[in-house]
């Protein structure tokens, strides 16, 4: 029996499947008008990107939202429309630290080795499920090498928008089976480079390029979406490497590639970008972004290049409970895994302690990225710290110097968010 595929829907079905989407949530929200023109604000600006249909005949509007039509994507909704205040819809889960790559820009590299243990785990996954979160990146570390700990997780929110970034490092047939079973959306396997020797020096262990491949191949006949997770410096971008890594994923099958520029934190915390050749970077990221998301581009892998979603034409930085957070494998609660601070520890403050500390620091976004404008800052209290990230007694020291940037201007226009004094200067 041949499965079904899933396919990008462009022209006027794209048009026709966003009109009957306006319908649906017109009949949903009709005594909430409010609530209907805030909704139809938001996923309008997902037009511009590819829409996908899935072989389960749901659709993906956008790599970060739920699938529609299902509860998750309307619990995503709700969270951002009607919730009051606003609730985040996604976060990116550590279940462990363990990995057998050296990755040189791994964010974790400096945290300790600790473990929450995984009936305060699951207790404070509970939780955030309860809370609305929908939209879950579950990792490691290498996430199959604890998979006692994977497998728990996802029981719990299996059916919601699930991701496991994995880079197939002891990956079984039965591991693979079992994520199916468990309803995981995607995986996504670190492919930095179209070479292997190059990425296989990357991440320090030989044969890991193919055993990525191999994965995300095994993954792809059980039915699941699957996806590179890409870092490519400034000067690859500038040189063509976002054209080579699009064909190379088309070529392999793959639905995704999730483009993440380099980054001053955890193990390249402290590292200095040419400036000049990064605004470049992020130039030409955005424009790809724009022509492989268009109906001009022949290939069907679709690009979702950070720089782009996270741009003031789209969302802007929505870290810090905003639209994300990061739980590290230890049970810390910072704003996005790329920002080393800590808001407190879910073994040790609980979930709800440490989110009401991360949202009063982020009460709004902003287009200023917070990875990059504080990366100095956070450096420099690092020093005094053996281990990242920053614990809640430095964090709360550094963040009330912070100030809230320039508001983005799409959810300044739904005024969900309370209004606050833009940056200066």
């Amino acid at each position: 029996m041949t499965m079904k595929k899933s396919e990008n829907i462009t022209g006027l079905r794209k048009l026709a499947f966003y009109v009957r989407m306006s319908l649906e949530c017109a009949l949903r929200y009709w005594r909430h008008p409010s609530a209907l023109v805030k909704a139809s604000r938001l996923t309008r600006i997902f037009y511009r990107h590819k829409l996908k249909r899935l072989a389960s005949g749901e659709y993906k509007l956008d790599f970060y939202l739920p699938r529609y039509p299902s509860q998750a994507f309307f619990t995503a909704l709700e969270d951002k429309v009607a919730a009051r205040p606003p609730r985040p819809v996604s976060v990116v889960l550590s279940i462990s630290k363990a990995c057998a790559y050296k990755c040189p820009h791994c964010y974790q590299r400096k945290d300790e080795a600790h473990e929450l243990p995984l009936p305060v785990l699951i207790e404070n996954v509970r939780k955030m499920r309860d809370f609305g979160i929908v939209a879950w990146a579950v990792e490691g570390g290498e996430p199959l090498i604890r998979f006692d700990r994977l497998e728990a997780v996802l029981a719990e929110i299996s059916g919601l928008e699930v991701w496991v970034n994995s880079t197939g490092y002891t990956a079984t047939p039965e591991k693979i089976r079992r994520l199916a079973e468990l309803k995981t959306t995607g995986v996504m396997s670190s492919i930095h480079s179209i070479d292997r020797d190059a990425h296989d020096a990357f991440t320090g262990v030989a044969g890991s390029w193919r055993r990525a491949l191999e994965f995300l191949r095994d993954c792809r006949e059980t039915g699941m979406l699957t996806g590179f997770n890409t870092v490519l410096s400034d000067s690859e971008v500038v040189d063509g490497g976002i054209d080579r890594i699009m064909s190379f994923a088309s070529e392999h099958g793959c639905d995704y590639v999730q483009l993440i520029h380099p980054k001053a934190c955890g193990a390249w915390m402290g590292k200095a970008f040419d400036r000049s050749l990064h605004a470049e970077a992020v130039r030409v990221a955005c424009e790809a972004q724009r022509h492989y998301n268009s109906a001009k581009s022949r290939i069907p892998t679709i690009l979702t290049a950070q720089v782009y979603e996270e741009s003031p034409e789209m969302l802007g930085c929505c870290c810090g409970g905003i639209d994300r957070f990061y739980v590290g494998a230890g049970g810390e609660v910072q704003p996005c895994e790329f920002v080393n601070i800590s808001f407190g520890n879910l073994e040790k403050d609980g979930f709800e302690t440490a989110y009401e500390r991360m949202r009063k620091a982020f009460p709004v976004p902003c287009e200023e990225w917070t990875c990059e404008r504080h990366a100095k800052e956070i450096a420099a209290a690092a020093a005094d710290f053996s281990a990242l990230p920053l614990p809640w007694s430095a964090t709360e020291k550094l963040v009330a110097g912070w100030k809230t940037g320039t508001p983005t201007k799409v959810y300044e226009k739904m005024g969900i968010y309370r209004k606050v004094e833009k940056l200066k200067g």
